[in-house]
């Protein structure tokens, strides 16, 4: 066993040296698990979790907040992973419970996806194959670096209602190093949840990308009369050509979050008809 201090609950926590059965609550942490190659140490995950497709195959414990113990207690983990936030409800009570867990906090900067990726290695024991996966996706990041220079973002994730990154976001940061700006990247917040159609207005952004809920078509026949009911179906960005991204594409924060980014910016080149910067 090893003691790592968890920042979230303020102490250290005794971990396994090498858990053999680790429960994931968040998306990304089982994303890094896989990638890590320890997808035979995967004894459960939540029902959010869904990449790779494997994760998809693991017993299911419950959701992104609520844990359903029935589910939980057969499993017999040795490790239990979360992400701080909207899981910190969750985390108080597993360790209330008695079970061995270990938040991660929620990354809020591009090179805080990598650090994300350490730490989760660091926790599992497996710090040099973590470390030599963060590697990897930063020359993914480096190949977009400057990609977007000198146009303005906006950018909604439809969580059951539109929800924009703010300044203090890993999305955000993104969009910086891509030279972009985005419509609220000077708000010192991680989110703003139904943004304001004036400001959106005001910003008047070259590029407006719409990252759909699950099981709604991709189809920009379904957000336009949406958008126009709030007053911005006379944006430039939205008569030109709206950018539609898939259900869980930026708003995942786990390894595959560049390959996503990478997409949105093929999208974008490809509707203003500018060669791909690659």
């Amino acid at each position: 066993m090893v003691k790592l201090y968890a920042e979230a609950l303020d102490k250290e926590v005794e971990v396994p040296d090498s858990p053999q059965r680790i429960v994931s609550l968040a998306p990304a942490i089982t994303e890094i698990l896989f990638m890590l190659g320890l997808e035979e140490r995967v004894a459960g995950v939540s029902i959010y979790c869904n990449k790779p497709p494997q994760a998809r195959e693991k017993p299911k414990v419950g959701s992104y907040w609520k844990v359903l113990y029935s589910k939980l207690e057969p499993l017999k983990p040795d490790l239990i992973l979360v992400t701080t936030g909207a899981q910190l409800v969750a985390l108080r009570e597993l360790v209330q419970k008695g079970y061995t867990v270990f938040p991660i906090s929620l990354p809020v900067t591009l090179p805080g996806l990598f650090e994300y990726v350490i730490k989760v290695g660091a926790v599992v024991g497996e710090l040099e194959r973590a470390r030599e996966l963060a590697r990897r996706l930063e020359e993914e990041a480096r190949a977009l670096r400057g990609a977007l220079t000198g146009l303005k973002v906006h950018y909604e994730i439809d969580l059951g209602g539109p929800v924009s990154p703010g300044g203090v976001s890993y999305i955000a940061d993104s969009f910086h190093y891509m030279g972009a700006r985005s419509t609220f990247d000077q708000l010192r917040e991680s989110w703003v949840i139904s943004p304001s159609s004036e400001a959106i207005v005001q910003f008047d952004p070259d590029v407006f990308g719409y990252e759909f809920q699950l099981g709604v078509p991709l189809e920009e026949s379904w957000l336009r009369p949406r958008l126009e009911a709030r007053g911005l179906g006379g944006l430039r960005a939205v008569r030109e050509g709206l950018i539609l991204m898939e259900y869980d594409s930026l708003a995942h924060y786990g390894p595959s979050f560049f390959k996503a980014l990478r997409a949105f910016v093929e999208r974008v080149k490809r509707r203003r008809g500018e060669p791909l910067p690659w």
